[in-house]
C-alpha cells in the first residue's frame, strides 16, 4: 500500500519534471521523431517511464496509484510526439509480461521505455478490420523452429518509425477462425517487411500499410503457444481501449478540451449565447463523465483486475465527446466551412483537430464493436447468430474466395 506522503512526493516529482525539465528538452529538437525520442529518454532518466512495469524489465515497479497520478498531472502536458512510444510501453511490454515471455520482456523492455526503440501493433488487414479474427496473414513453420510470415496489414500507426511490432497471424487454417491464430514479435527491419504510409485528410501520415513477403521470425519470438493468438489479442485490445480512454494531448486522437472550447467562445464573442452555453455544459458533463469512467477502470486495475469489457465504455464515451466537441468548435470558429488563411496557424491547428475527430470512432475498435462488447459482456444480451461458429477457417466462404484469387 502506498502512503499518502509517498504519493504526494511522487506528484511533486512529476510536476517538477513536466514544468522544469521537459520543456527544455523539447526546445532542443524540431523533428517529430526526434522530439518524441528526446522526451521519452528524459522521462526514462527521470524514473518516470514504465511506472508499473517491474524493475527487471526496465520499469519502476511502482503501484497503480502512481500511474493514475501521472496520467492526471500529464493529461495536457505530455507532448504529442510521445504517442510514438505508447504502444511499446502500454501494450507490447505488459503483454510480454502477462503471458510469461520474460526473456523477450527483458530484451525489449529498457529499449521501448527509453525511446531507443519504437513499437507498433500489426492486427488489422484489408479484409479483417472489425472482424479481426478473420485475419489471413499466414505463418508457416519453416522446419527449423521458426516461422515464415506472408500477408498484409493496414492502419498500423507509426509503422514507418517502428523497430518492433506485435503481429497477429494464422498458424492453423484447419481450426475455427478464433482458434487458429498466434501472436509474434516482429523485427520491423527484417528482410521482406515493406511499410507504405497512408495520407489522411489532415495531411498527416499516421497510418500505414505493411506488406510481409516471406518474413522469417525465430521460434522464440512467438508470444505464448500456437493457437493462443486471439486470447492475447483480446488482452491487447482491452489495454488499448484503457489507454485511449485515459490519454490526453499525447493521444493519437483526443476530444478537444472544454477549456479550449470556452476560450474559443470568448474569442468569438459567443459565450453569452444560450445555445453555446448549453453546448459547453454538455461538453463539460461529457468530459467529467469520461474522467469518472477512467477513474473507475483504474480502481479495478488497482484491485488486481485485468482490463475487461468496461474499457469499451470509456472508449465509446471518449468518441462521443470528441465528435460533439469538434462540432461545437466548428460552429464557433467557422462561419462557412473550414476555410482559413495559411498564416492563421491557430485556426489551422483547430481545423486539423476537427478533421481528425471522426477517427475517434475507428481507432482502437469501431463504435459498433464497442457496443457489441458492452451488450454481450456487460449487459448479458445474447450473441448474434453466426454461421461461421465452429467451422474451420479454410472452409469459410470468404476465406475460400479470397485465397482463390
Amino acid at each position: 500500500m502506498t502512503t499518502t506522503h509517498a504519493i504526494s512526493d511522487f506528484r511533486d516529482r512529476v510536476s517538477s519534471f513536466l514544468v522544469d525539465e521537459a520543456p527544455q528538452v523539447l526546445l532542443q529538437h524540431k523533428e517529430f521523431r526526434a522530439r518524441g525520442s528526446a522526451y521519452r529518454r528524459a522521462l526514462f532518466d527521470a524514473g518516470l517511464a514504465g511506472l508499473t512495469i517491474p524493475q527487471e524489465f526496465g520499469g519502476q515497479g511502482l503501484p497503480e496509484e502512481c500511474e493514475s497520478a501521472f496520467a492526471e498531472l500529464a493529461l495536457e502536458s505530455t507532448p504529442p510526439e510521445d504517442k510514438l512510444h505508447h504502444v511499446g510501453e502500454h501494450l507490447i511490454l505488459p503483454i510480454l509480461i502477462e503471458f510469461g515471455e520474460h526473456g523477450l520482456a527483458t530484451e525489449f523492455g529498457s529499449a521501448l521505455l527509453s525511446g531507443t526503440q519504437i513499437g507498433c501493433q500489426l492486427f488489422s488487414e484489408p479484409d479483417a478490420g472489425s472482424d479481426l479474427p478473420g485475419v489471413r496473414t499466414r505463418a508457416v513453420a519453416d522446419g527449423d523452429g521458426g516461422w515464415i510470415i506472408s500477408g498484409q496489414k493496414v492502419w498500423t500507426s507509426y509503422a514507418q518509425y517502428a523497430d518492433v511490432g506485435i503481429l497477429l497471424a494464422r498458424t492453423d487454417p484447419e481450426m475455427p477462425k478464433h482458434h487458429g491464430l498466434s501472436m509474434f514479435v516482429l523485427d520491423m527491419h527484417a528482410p521482406g517487411v515493406e511499410v507504405r504510409p497512408l495520407r489522411q485528410m489532415t495531411g498527416d501520415a499516421e497510418f500505414n500499410e505493411v506488406f510481409l513477403d516471406e518474413v522469417r521470425i525465430p521460434g522464440h519470438r512467438m508470444i505464448g503457444s500456437p493457437g493462443e493468438g486471439w486470447k492475447i489479442a483480446t488482452s491487447v485490445l482491452g489495454r488499448e481501449r484503457r489507454m485511449v480512454s485515459r490519454s490526453g494531448t499525447a493521444s493519437s486522437r483526443r476530444p478537444l478540451p472544454v477549456g479550449e472550447l470556452t476560450r474559443l467562445a470568448v474569442r468569438h464573442g459567443r459565450l453569452g449565447d444560450a445555445s453555446v452555453r448549453a453546448d459547453l455544459l454538455e461538453a463539460w458533463m461529457g468530459e467529467r463523465a469520461a474522467a469518472l469512467i477512467s477513474s473507475r477502470i483504474s480502481a479495478r486495475t488497482l484491485a488486481g483486475h485485468p482490463p475487461g469489457p468496461e474499457t469499451s465504455l470509456g472508449k465509446l464515451h471518449r468518441t462521443r465527446n470528441g465528435v460533439r466537441n469538434a462540432r461545437i468548435a466548428a460552429d464557433l470558429a467557422f462561419s462557412a466551412g473550414a476555410n482559413w488563411s495559411l498564416s492563421d496557424t491557430d485556426t489551422g491547428a483547430l481545423a486539423r483537430e476537427i478533421l481528425d475527430a471522426p477517427g475517434l470512432g475507428i481507432g482502437g475498435g469501431t463504435d459498433e464493436i464497442q457496443r457489441n462488447t458492452i451488450g454481450e459482456r456487460i449487459l448479458g444480451l445474447p450473441r448474434e447468430p453466426s454461421v461461421e461458429r465452429g467451422k474451420s477457417f479454410n472452409r469459410l466462404k470468404n476465406s475460400e474466395s479470397k485465397d482463390a484469387q
